[in-house]
């Protein structure tokens, strides 16, 4: 898969899908399918998004959490869409304050697009002014092929980015999962830690996710690890997200991932891909390390009883974590 940066010029007619495809969603695939179906070797399917998220340019007090980071996107992309071009144009102030015919010139100008598909609710161009009835006028003299995706529906729930978004926060991580179509996900490197679970018994692997990543209620959930080594290794895995309000040592989340089932390898530094799966119970104080410890084993015992095959994360975050 070939990647971009920027405006630049495509060397051939393209199929063009459009949007930011935040936590790329059954939506934002049935729209990129939409395009793949009209791609061909002579017009190959290109994927343009933004980052960062338009939010941070229109209201930049606000602050932005995304679903999916620059790179899982990448790696999700590449999982689904492997032929797929992926070009990242930068949304700024200049961008910002393009006038919608502005843009669609330079989509003609950059991409020679055959066709353009997005999803119902796109908009573009300065104050959100562009849509899909300005996209039909404009590209229909160039006999160039509009198509717009309407909403996806799971059992009657639009699936949206927003909606999903709302679920996560709310804890609600089967819902949430539904309409991805796959386990929510968080990529990082390991990091070393206090050394305080080893020293309770159990284990962790720690990581230090970005602030600007959408993470679940602080809690305790089960969900699986994989990293990448011989035979694709994963595990059910007990995980824990906060900022360990019993230690008092840190205001940052954490995501701390227990795995009971087996000793893990040495994965200081290297990147490992967490899914969060099922809710076991919110972020608590506690008096002493020891009635951390009995809590962590009824955690554990509550996690047995759901442990399962799981849900599967891509192919791409699991495998493709050192590729960008």
């Amino acid at each position: 898969m070939l990647l971009e940066r920027g405006w630049k010029r495509f060397p051939q007619k393209s199929i063009v899908a459009i949007g930011f495809f935040d936590g790329f969603h059954r939506g934002h695939r049935r729209v990129l399918a939409e395009a793949l179906a009209r791609s061909s070797p002579e017009a190959p399917l290109c994927v343009v998004t933004f980052y960062p998220h338009p939010q941070t340019v229109l209201l930049p007090r606000e602050g932005v959490k995304y679903l999916t980071l620059y790179g899982e996107k990448y790696l999700l992309l590449e999982h689904f869409f492997p032929g797929a071009f992926l070009c990242f144009l930068r949304f700024d102030r200049t961008l910002r304050e393009t006038a919608p015919l502005g843009f669609l010139n330079m989509v003609v100008e950059y991409f020679h697009p055959r066709a353009i598909c997005v999803g119902e609710n796109f908009r573009f161009g300065f104050e959100r002014r562009g849509d899909s009835v300005l996209l039909r006028d404009f590209f229909a003299p160039r006999g160039t092929e509009v198509v717009v995706v309407p909403s996806y529906r799971v059992q009657g729930e639009v699936v949206s980015s927003s909606r999903i978004r709302e679920h996560l926060l709310d804890g609600r991580l089967t819902q949430a999962n539904e309409l991805l179509g796959f386990p929510f996900s968080v990529i990082g490197r390991v990091r070393r830690g206090r050394g305080i679970g080893r020293s309770l018994g159990f284990p962790t692997l720690n990581l230090h996710p970005p602030s600007r990543k959408l993470l679940p209620p602080p809690g305790v959930y089960t969900g699986r690890v994989f990293w990448e080594s011989p035979g694709e290794a994963s595990w059910n895995a007990l995980i824990y997200t906060g900022s360990r309000p019993t230690f008092r040592d840190t205001h940052r989340r954490v995501v701390e991932v227990f795995v009971p089932s087996s000793p893990f390898p040495e994965l200081y530094g290297r990147r490992i891909c967490v899914t969060f799966e099922e809710f076991v119970r919110e972020e608590m104080v506690f008096p002493s390390e020891e009635a951390l410890r009995r809590q962590i084993q009824k955690d554990l015992e509550v996690f047995l009883q759901k442990a399962s095959a799981g849900l599967s994360a891509p192919e791409g975050l699991r495998r493709g974590f050192g590729s960008i």
